[in-house]
């Protein structure tokens, strides 16, 4: 029951839709702008003695030598191209100061029009084969006052049809000009420019949809909409362009597959529109249209008239009658089983499903002469554009909103991700500064107190003599110099903190009485280091140095800077002495801290031994980085 009530609920929603936006459009859309104006309020001048005559040349010379026989508008001839001639008569008790209008309309392809005998209209031409379709379009013929007597007056009509099997004929409306022209002004707006407008408006609409074809998701849609697009497009040209290179037989081959496609296109766009497209649909839409196509070509071009244009015509209205009922049905089924809440523009569609099945059966029934779908398509096209914009501009402010709210959560993040980084470079800080501590506490009680430690006890045992208490205190000092130059800042680069060292080292090894020399074999500037790194190379300089002053025995030390064979650098740190001994290797802890240092950072640390010389080999990659675990 729930599933019911709710499909009920849906159904109900659509149809209430429907029918508002129907009632809206035929009596607040249509009925003002489109629909044809009502003649009532004209001072309309009656004509009469209406009479024809077939005419062998399009010229009025010709019309005025040949018998006319009478006739009653409105009046068809059929079926052969014809030239014809058509004359009314028309009395006036006083002639108008400003002359009288004539709204004119005939189904012709070209016409002449006279007034007692002066030629009012004469464009395009009218001769078979090469005639033009100014006849296509209603005009207000303005007869000056100066063409008009008191009495009698005759208009004079020159036609031509070739092509189109029925030439049909109607009483024009004549008044004064003053009434005919703005009575008559909504009518060729509906005929001229409003087409001008939609046309254009459609072909950039066709343009837009075919920019979709290839970046959309749906493709079909979009193809879809491009073909309605520009089918209304031609249609609107069909109407425009007068002086059509093409016969009129080609001109009705047009007709037909143009207003045919609009109809199928509408289905077609419809179909994908739901989102739930059939394949089959699509695929019997494409067939059936070029079948009706070929079988039109056929019989207008090998049958005779009027069965080779009656017999396409009655296909055309079925076929547009099962178009437009296909749109109702498809609307319907989709209102059934979607939940759908584009109402908006499902009733939009509804109105073109209304407009192809009136088309379909107005050409029987006189309404509006098959016109509502050519009439009414800008305007819904527009209406589904501005529906279809409505849509996407909420979805669109919902995406804004989405964004900021998402934006809102990413900065929250950002911050909270920063937070956790200070708090971990400040943990970091700590892990430094504490390892820091444990190393002045490890230096300080394996090199300063070992040695005070050592003296202590020899001065307890009283084996302590002036030099050797002298030389221990020296040591210790040396030590001390040495951690609290480790404390100090070295720079932030490699090259500052060598300087330094060099700067500091010289005064201690030439007051030792050591020689220093100092060589950069450098072409290029040293890597770019981190500052932990750099502080560590600078205290392994200090503890080579430091050891080659304590145990080396020479009175010269060399440090040499090179670069190294695969990139990154070489200090070497080399002395002339007589070289360490075993057991000063094994009891000192200068050369083991010397080696963690240059592990810590990814480097290296050799020496080497001789009678003569001691060297220690500091080699550093490029990507030397902090203190590594």
């Amino acid at each position: 029951m729930t599933g019911n009530s709710e499909t009920l609920r849906r159904l109900s929603l659509f149809a209430v839709t429907v029918i508002v936006v129907q009632a809206a459009f035929w009596f607040a859309v249509y009925q003002p702008l489109l629909a044809t104006p009502p003649s009532g309020d004209l001072d309309r001048v009656e004509l009469g003695n209406a009479r024809i005559a077939l005419l062998e040349v399009p010229s009025l010379e010709a019309a005025q030598g040949v018998a006319h026989a009478p006739v009653t508008l409105p009046h068809t001839l059929c079926c052969d191209p014809v030239y014809a001639s058509l004359q009314m008569d028309f009395d006036l008790d006083a002639v108008p100061a400003l002359g009288l209008g004539m709204l004119t309309y005939h189904q012709v392809d070209n016409m002449m029009v006279a007034v007692n005998g002066s030629i009012l209209v004469a464009e395009g031409s009218l001769k078979f084969g090469r005639q033009t379709f100014q006849g296509q379009q209603g005009k207000v013929v303005r007869i000056p006052s100066g063409l008009l007597r008191t009495g009698s007056n005759t208009v004079a009509y020159v036609i031509v049809r070739d092509g189109y099997p029925y030439t049909d004929l109607y009483p024009p409306i004549l008044a004064p000009i003053d009434q005919v022209q703005p009575w008559a002004a909504r009518r060729l707006w509906q005929q001229g420019d409003y087409f001008l407008i939609a046309g254009w408006t459609t072909f950039l609409l066709g343009l837009f949809a075919l920019l979709l074809v290839w970046r959309a998701e749906n493709r079909l849609y979009a193809a879809w909409l491009a073909a309605v697009c520009f089918t209304w497009t031609g249609l609107a040209a069909y109407a425009l362009v007068l002086d059509q290179p093409i016969g009129g037989t080609l001109r009705m081959v047009l007709f037909f597959a143009l207003n045919s496609l609009l109809s199928a296109a509408l289905l077609g766009f419809i179909d994908n529109w739901t989102g739930r497209p059939s394949r089959r649909l699509q695929l019997a839409l494409i067939g059936s249209w070029l079948v009706f196509v070929l079988v039109s070509i056929f019989w207008l071009a090998y049958r005779p008239m009027p069965e080779g244009f009656d017999v396409p015509a009655l296909i055309w209205t079925w076929y547009t009658t099962g178009l437009g009922a296909a749109v109702l049905a498809r609307l319907g089924w989709h209102a059934v089983r979607s939940d759908e809440t584009r109402l908006l523009e499902a009733a939009l569609m509804s109105i073109v499903a209304v407009c192809i099945v009136l088309d379909a059966i107005g050409q029987h029934l006189g309404l509006n002469n098959g016109q509502y779908v050519v009439q009414a398509a800008p305007v819904l096209l527009f209406a589904l554009v501005a529906a279809f914009v409505q849509r996407n501009f909420r979805l669109f402010q919902s995406t804004i909103s989405l964004n900021t709210y998402l934006s809102a959560a990413l900065q929250a993040r950002e911050a909270e991700l920063a937070s956790a980084r200070a708090r971990e470079s400040e943990l970091a800080r700590q892990q430094a500064h504490l390892e820091e501590r444990r190393r002045i506490m490890r230096d300080m009680h394996d090199g300063l107190g070992s040695q005070l430690m050592g003296m202590l006890l020899a001065a307890r045992r009283g084996k302590v003599d002036a030099a050797a208490m002298a030389e221990g205190l020296q040591s210790v000092i040396d030590e001390m110099r040495l951690m609290i130059d480790s404390m100090d800042s070295v720079g932030e680069s490699l090259a500052s903190a060598l300087t330094t060292f060099q700067e500091r080292a010289r005064p201690l090894v030439e007051r030792a009485g050591f020689a220093l020399s100092w060589t950069t074999l450098l072409d290029t500037p040293l890597p770019d280091y981190p500052p932990r790194a750099v502080l560590q190379v600078f205290r392994i300089l200090q503890e080579a140095v430091t050891n080659a002053l304590k145990h080396s025995g020479g009175d010269r030390i060399e440090i040499q800077v090179a670069p190294e064979a695969e990139g990154g650098v070489r200090l070497s740190i080399s002395d002339n002495g007589s070289g360490w001994t075993d057991d000063t290797a094994k009891s000192g802890h200068g050369l083991r801290n010397m080696q963690s240092r240059a592990a810590a950072i990814g480097g290296s640390l050799l020496s080497n031994r001789d009678a003569g010389r001691t060297t220690i080999v500091l080699i550093l990659p490029d990507n030397a980085a902090g203190d590594r675990p």
